[in-house]
Formats: C-alpha cells, structure tokens, sequence
C-alpha cells in the first residue's frame, strides 16, 4: 500500500503572484489526465502521498422550503466530522491507501471525536496538532431541499496558526511523498511556505475550497500541478465576472492555466468538470448516482480522493475514478465510509461499459 500523507486544514479555502516561480521544475502530470484502458486498480501501488489543509466539525442544516431571509427557517440538522483535507484523507483510508493527515484541532471534545474517526479510519494522525488557543474548525452547511449548497458559514480562526513557520517544520516529513494534497484553508504564508520546499518530482493537487479562500493560491499556482476549482471559485481566480456556460468555463479554465498551473479541472456538479490541461479542453460528463440526492456535501472532496487513488497505483483512468467516487459520495448522502476500492473501480468499469 502506497504511503498517502495528508496535511492541512480541514474545511473550506488566494491567488497573486508572490509564490515561488518553480514551472520550469514541475515535471508532467503523470498519464492519469488521458484516457486509458481501466486496469487492475486493487493491485497495490507504490506511490506515497501528502495533503495539507483544514479538519472541522461540520453541521449541515437542511431546510424543507425557500429560505426566507430575515426570518426563522425549520431545518433537519445532522453534525459529522469535515473539513477538505480531513475528508480526502478519510475517503483515502476507506479506498486502502496509507494516509497520515498533518493539521490542527482543538483541544475539546470536537477535537478529540475527529481524532478518534480518523484513526478508526485507518489515518495516521501523528501530524495533526492540538491547539489550546482555539476551538477546533467548523463548518455550517445550509443546504435546499433538493440538498444543494445555498450558503456555507466557516469558523476556521484556528488555522490562522498553521503559519510559515509551522508549514516549513513539514518538510522533512513532506520530502519523500511524491503527490501532495493542499487546500486552501491554509494562510496564503503558509502555502508559499510549503510550495518552496516541494521537492523536485513531486506532483501538488490543491482545492481553493471557497471563493474568499481561492485568493490564497494565487501567489502559488506555478507550483500546483492540478488545481480543482469550481465554477465560482474559476470565476474568482480568472476575474471573469460570470462563469456559467461552457464557453465562459472554457474561458477561465484556460485563463487560469495561463497563471501556471499544469492542469485545471473545473467542477460542474450534475454535469461533470471540466479539464483544461494543454491538450484537450473539454467536459467530461459526470457518473450519475443510483438513486436521489439529499446532500451533495462532501462528493467534491471524494472526488478529488478517487483521482489521487488512481495517480498512486499509476493505472488506469483517475480522473473517471474521481467521478466515479463522487458518484458513490452522492449515494450516501455524503458519508465516505460508502467508498472502498472495489466499489469505486467497479463504478468506473460499469461507466465505461454503457
């Protein structure tokens, strides 16, 4: 089993130019953005892997009408553990990879019960850090009846201590993981920090994980291999003031690509995401779930944990993989123990073969 480290802050998640200038370093995004034949994805593969971002508890509010501003709404309300980088390593462990998770909680019950998941997750916690001077993260999701996102609030002041001086402490651990995950609840310095000590060969996907967050890339982006945006956060990050179409996704895609990174992958929910990669600009439809949704929470993060799945074991098609987990994400309502290999390899197959 491939050693899979994840470190950050697990959550939600700039972007101007400040970072290290490393594109003429990075090396080619390994064949996972090509269409390939589906091999044998239970075969172990040797690949480590490293995430840093945002670990929180989350609350998802779902409401049985319009939300009515101003006034008191009924909602059905659910707490679970999230957070971007906590819900890619958990989805990471549940698809049998080594995952160690590097971020910070707090030193309260809401800490403690994240620790407990993940390590009962089979996710190496060592790396993640308890902080005395601030609540663990959280994370209010206010989702429509459909179970779509209408607002998210984000209590994240915790990791305003993953500072540069804690992100450059990584890298010893970092050196030897040959894909790296980040999100961007990190500090814009913090990320900086991280980017300048990747090590030559390594592959860097990262998630903006809201529009305020996005910004925080921006200064690293000649370092990130693949970037997972979505339509808003595309919009952000390329200042193009409406993406919508396919043509205007097409549009910031390319002009995010233009700012550094390797590849973009834009999400697009039902539809699919949309690739941009120096070769081919185009959408790629979703893998429908089989059966109704009540919350689309969490199928982003699952898949960008199915597509790291497929980068480490170098087989097969891991961006068809990605979708396939998120389609499995969508089934169960956004709880990742519904992933394992077997079902998310399967999924993708049966996709291929309709």
């Amino acid at each position: 089993m491939p050693d899979i480290a994840i470190f950050g802050v697990t959550g939600q998640g700039t972007n101007d130019g400040s970072g290290p200038r490393m594109r003429e370093e990075l090396p080619p995004l390994p064949d996972g953005l090509a269409h390939e034949r589906m091999g044998d994805m239970s075969a172990p593969g040797s690949s480590s892997i490293a995430c840093v971002g945002g670990t929180s508890m989350d609350r998802r509010a779902l409401t049985s009408g319009p939300l009515r501003p101003g006034s008191s709404n009924p909602v059905v309300s659910t707490l679970k553990p999230g957070g971007v980088s906590r819900n890619v390593a958990e989805a990471l462990a549940r698809l049998g990879c080594d995952v160690a998770l590097f971020s910070i909680v707090g030193e309260d019950e809401a800490g403690r019960i994240l620790l407990g998941g993940l390590s009962d997750a089979g996710v190496d916690v060592a790396g993640v850090i308890r902080s005395a001077r601030h609540p663990t993260g959280a994370y209010t999701a206010v989702l429509g009846p459909s179970g779509r996102l209408e607002f998210g609030l984000a209590d994240m002041e915790i990791f305003e201590q993953a500072d540069a001086t804690w992100a450059a402490g990584l890298a010893p651990a970092l050196s030897s993981r040959e894909i790296w995950f980040v999100d961007a609840n990190l500090p814009a310095e913090a990320l900086s920090a991280l980017l300048a000590a990747k090590p030559i060969g390594a592959t860097v996907l990262a998630d903006p994980v809201s529009v305020a967050k996005s910004e925080r890339l921006r200064p690293v982006l000649s370092g990130i291999d693949l970037l997972f945006p979505d339509r808003l956060e595309a919009g952000a990050l390329s200042r193009m003031p409406a993406v919508i179409s396919e043509e205007q996704v097409a549009g910031a895609a390319e002009r995010i690509l233009g700012m550094g990174p390797g590849a973009v992958v834009v999400t697009l929910g039902s539809e699919g995401v949309f690739v941009a990669d120096g070769d081919r600009c185009e959408v790629v439809p979703a893998i429908a779930p089989r059966g109704p949704l009540s919350d689309v929470t969490g199928a982003g993060d699952a898949l960008v944990a199915g597509y790291i799945f497929g980068l480490s074991r170098k087989r097969g098609d891991p961006l068809q993989l990605g979708l396939a987990a998120a389609s499995l994400a969508l089934e169960g309502g956004g709880n990742l123990s519904m992933l394992s290999a077997d079902r998310v390899v399967e999924r993708a197959r049966a996709e291929r073969a309709d």
